[in-house]
């Protein structure tokens, strides 16, 4: 009766175990899905935030500057008052110009009649005879108090701000850079925007929102593949559906961490202000340098842009963490399914001991410690920034982080390394004990 009862019980942990692990992979392959796409949002965001963001429109935009200092020397002239101690000033300043403008006058004319032989000789002496400007320059004072009393009455002083606005706003048309902004209206306008600062707040807003969204299901993610994990560790070395769903969820935590961004880097300059003309400039949240890769990106980029050296670094590294990871599992995935250990060398090497050889591990720890390395760089750059400048108040930040496709990648080598203990097992164990 016992024997006839435990097959049947066998049997049914059996079914328990690989209902448990379809379960737990439809769980892992729906999280994965989703924190792909908020993880693709969430860098458009950040793409276009940037954009906003970037000093080149701010800091490094003379359409910016322009509109500054004409709305300061604007307010300037508009509050511009005639008082007892500026009036003072004011006279000390136009009697030493006009005396200034007087002497030059006259040497200038002594000039031109001397280089004119005899005649310019003549009018020299009639000028003297004729012209006394030692009289001229005693009547300074009094055109000088002439042209005090006109700025101060009340419709000379509006006509006189206009005629200096006027010419302002001229001086301010013949000052200009050429800042291309055409990307920078279609981020205003994809998003409904109605200036810069309300665009930078309305794509945080959804980067935060789309953050903690993804942050749950990583989460969800972390406890299904730790769950497929234990299943297939703590099933019959002959039961392979658990292991099976196992390195399908450690291909998919592949593929994610290498179409994924790994690092963000970014610097910028957090606030700049100064004093300009006593009235307070200031610029936030000032884009320097932003860039985001995956590992394919890079590789990519390397083959595309670089050198014969930067090709065969392309080619290292895709073939250490892309190609011998991916032929590992799909190979160890192929051997499960069949139930037969493989009989070619290659195959072998590549299921039971290409681990050992493959850099997916150092490349998981060569990127944290590019990543700390960029942060010393960075914050070492801007640093010098600030000491640089004394009479101007820098205040810069590196935002760089650690990506979502960082942590897949890295679960993926944890996956990876177990799973391959869990393979040899399934397919080695049971042939030696049949033998």
């Amino acid at each position: 009766m016992v024997t006839s009862i435990l097959p049947g019980h066998h049997m049914q942990r059996s079914i328990i175990r690989n209902s448990a692990a379809a379960l737990l992979l439809l769980v892992v392959l729906f999280c994965m899905v989703r924190v792909h796409s908020s993880a693709t949002q969430r860098r458009v965001l950040r793409v276009d935030a940037m954009e906003l963001g970037s000093i080149t429109y701010g800091l490094f935009d003379p359409a910016e500057w322009r509109v500054i200092i004409s709305s300061i020397l604007e307010k300037k002239v508009n509050e511009f008052e005639l008082t007892e101690e500026s009036r003072e000033q004011m006279r000390t300043q136009l009697t030493d110009l006009m005396n200034r403008l007087l002497t030059e006058v006259e040497q200038v004319m002594q000039d031109r009649n001397k280089q004119k032989g005899f005649g310019g000789l003549v009018k020299n002496v009639l000028m003297d005879v004729l012209v006394d400007v030692d009289d001229i320059r005693s009547g300074i004072p009094r055109y000088v108090e002439l042209m005090l009393d006109y700025a101060a009455d009340p419709s000379n002083k509006q006509e006189i701000q206009c005629f200096i606005l006027d010419r302002m706003n001229e001086l301010g048309e013949r000052t200009d850079g050429f800042v291309d902004r055409t990307a920078y209206h279609e981020v205003l306008v994809k998003y409904e925007a109605v200036d810069r600062t309300a665009g930078i707040a309305l794509l945080r807003a959804r980067s935060l929102d789309l953050e903690r969204l993804e942050r749950s299901y990583l989460l969800v993610l972390l406890l299904a593949s730790l769950g497929l994990f234990t299943l297939a560790a703590f099933s019959p070395p002959l039961q392979r559906i658990p292991l099976i769903a196992t390195i399908v969820a450690a291909l998919a935590l592949l593929l994610s961490g290498l179409l994924l961004p790994m690092i963000d880097i970014e610097a910028s300059i957090a606030e700049f202000s100064l004093v300009l003309i006593g009235e307070p400039v200031v610029f936030k949240d000032q884009v320097l340098f932003h860039q985001s890769k995956s590992i394919l990106e890079v590789v990519r980029v390397l083959l595309t842009d670089g050198d014969g050296a930067l090709s065969v670094v392309a080619l290292l590294v895709f073939s250490f963490s892309v190609l011998i990871p991916a032929s590992k599992m799909g190979l160890s995935l192929i051997a499960l399914v069949r139930g037969i250990e493989p009989r070619g060398r290659f195959v072998r090497f590549l299921i039971y001991h290409a681990g050992k050889w493959s850099m997916a591990d150092v490349m998981v720890v060569a990127i944290f410690m590019a990543f700390i390395g960029f942060n010393g760089v960075v914050n070492s750059q801007l640093g010098d920034l600030e000491s640089y400048v004394t009479s101007i108040h820098v205040l810069t930040t590196n935002n760089s982080s650690l990506e979502v496709g960082f942590y897949l990648f890295t679960g993926y080598c944890l996956l990876g390394l177990g799973c391959a203990v869990l393979v040899r097992r399934s397919l080695v164990v049971p042939l030696t004990d049949r033998g």
